[in-house]
């Protein structure tokens, strides 16, 4: 149904533009902002149906107070911004009565560019717009979600429409003109791959002391793992907290909003010392800080990959996928490479003479390294193989043998095409993390697609080093398992 396809082109675009804005934002370039200004606009008089819907400050003055967009019909007003903080919520609606826009627009919307936090304190809010006019912190801050959301119901022309304006901004030229519109050159240039994927974390850093009663044994004496006595404390008092933070110096480390009300880790710190700043602030300091840094982003990782039924197996310095359900035998994930096409990530076997017994458990797994270079940040993926055994899945000492058959066994090509799903994996947990409600409340990683580096001398593979190139996973199916 071409409508369905539609949706799901719309929404894939505006996924890749969210995911575009935070990137840009994390690295400070903020003119991004600038030209969303004029995307927004047409996407919500689409979809919304503001047909009066304009710029106010290419129309009337550049740096409107308090507001950006407005349709003086439907009196609606809407502030466009990456700041997705209470603060700056309250600072608009400050504006707004400050310059008595509610005396013009009914409705005041504060649209986030990047995601807005999974909710905002109502009271400051409250307290600012008083009687003069009403503000949901539910239905008045609108995100890339809400947009989808509306998208679904839109009229088939409106959301053609919207599509387009979108892919006009996204490819910079209109739909037809762009160079994915015409047919690529007769000899491309050589492109090569590599198994990085460009990575992309939360704009915001916050640091903060650690309440000092908490580094300390119940000798008196200094503890010296900062992040260990953190958990140790936490798991004595029941307190359950996120894992996706670092402790250093007597200071915690994370991308939760530790100045949110809500925060899980506000009962750890000195809520005087908490300090926000730009990650490049901190890890650009020494390698020491940068060290840090990595280590805060693995454990964010961790959190991340746990929600999708992937594990870290600390001793193996791996990450191994895990079945769905306990006593499921098989897990497969779909993926598109060349085409699409589904990859086991997990299989238990069994004993021939006793089917009850185990024979072997095998995981796809795969290490990382997080690398930062020219100024951008990406992952390394080495895909590997893990066999364990027991509920816990521990390694298995039995698995050393048909672990080392398997790579003796796998060429290139394989060991490509298990980076390439491992690429394509990570981008759809993305996708799926973006419209959750359950990763709303947690800071994460998301991912771009696989590193290629243009530009090369184009080589005719057959003269120098041909290559059997085997139908999409058909290699992984002759290795009798993934």
């Amino acid at each position: 149904m071409k409508h369905i396809e539609l949706l799901n082109q719309f929404r894939e675009e505006v996924s890749k533009l969210a995911l575009e804005i935070e990137s840009s934002t994390a690295m400070g370039h903020f003119d991004i902002n600038k030209i969303c200004e004029d995307l927004v606009c047409g996407l919500i008089r689409e979809l919304y149906g503001f047909d009066g819907l304009r710029n106010l400050n290419a129309e009337e003055k550049q740096n409107f107070p308090g507001i950006d967009l407005a349709d003086d019909r439907a009196r609606v007003a809407i502030q466009v911004t990456s700041d997705r903080s209470l603060d700056k919520i309250k600072d608009t609606l400050a504006k707004c009565v400050k310059y008595k826009h509610y005396e013009k627009y009914d409705r005041i919307i504060v649209y986030i560019l990047t995601k807005k936090q999974a909710s905002y304190s109502s009271d400051p809010i409250d307290a600012i717009c008083a009687d003069r006019f009403d503000f949901s912190t539910r239905n008045d801050i609108l995100d890339s979600r809400d947009i989808s959301t509306k998208a679904a119901t839109a009229e088939p022309n409106r959301l053609k429409a919207a599509y387009e304006l979108l892919l006009a901004y996204t490819r910079g030229s209109d739909v037809g003109l762009a160079d994915q519109d015409f047919d690529p050159p007769q000899e491309p240039e050589e492109v090569l791959s590599t198994n990085l994927v460009e990575l992309y974390f939360p704009p915001t850093l916050f640091i903060a002391e650690i309440r000092p009663e908490l580094l300390e044994s119940a000798k008196g004496r200094k503890l010296k793992n900062h992040r260990k006595a953190i958990k140790d404390y936490c798991r004595k008092n029941g307190i359950g907290t996120p894992s996706d933070f670092e402790a250093s110096s007597g200071r915690l480390i994370t991308f939760h909003d530790l100045e949110a009300d809500d925060c899980p880790f506000r009962h750890l710190i000195d809520e005087g010392t908490i300090e926000p700043l730009a990650p490049s602030d901190y890890y650009a300091i020494d390698e020491p800080h940068e060290r840090i840094f990595k280590s805060l982003l693995r454990f964010v990782l961790q959190q991340k990959l746990y929600r999708h039924g992937v594990l870290w197996q600390h001793n193996e310095g791996k990450f191994i996928f895990l079945p769905h359900k306990p006593h499921q035998n098989k897990r497969t994930e779909a993926w598109v490479g060349q085409k699409a096409s589904s990859r086991m990530v997990f299989e238990r076997k069994f004993k021939t003479a006793k089917k009850g017994d185990v024979l072997s458990t095998r995981h796809l797994a795969f290490s990382v390294d997080f690398l930062l270079l020219d100024a951008e940040w990406f992952v390394s993926l080495t895909p590997d193989w893990f066999f364990s055994y027991g509920d816990d899945y521990r390694r298995s000492i039995y698995g050393d043998k048909p672990l080392a058959g398997l790579k003796r066994m796998e060429k290139n090509r394989s060991v490509y095409d298990q980076f390439r799903f491992l690429a394509s994996w990570l981008e759809s947990i993305d996708r799926e993390d973006l419209f959750s409600d359950d990763s709303e409340s947690s800071p994460s990683l998301s991912f771009s697609s696989p590193l290629k580096i243009k530009g090369g001398r184009s080589l005719d593979e057959q003269l120098w080093e041909p290559l059997h190139v085997p139908a999409e996973d058909v290699g992984q199916e002759r290795l009798g398992a993934f």
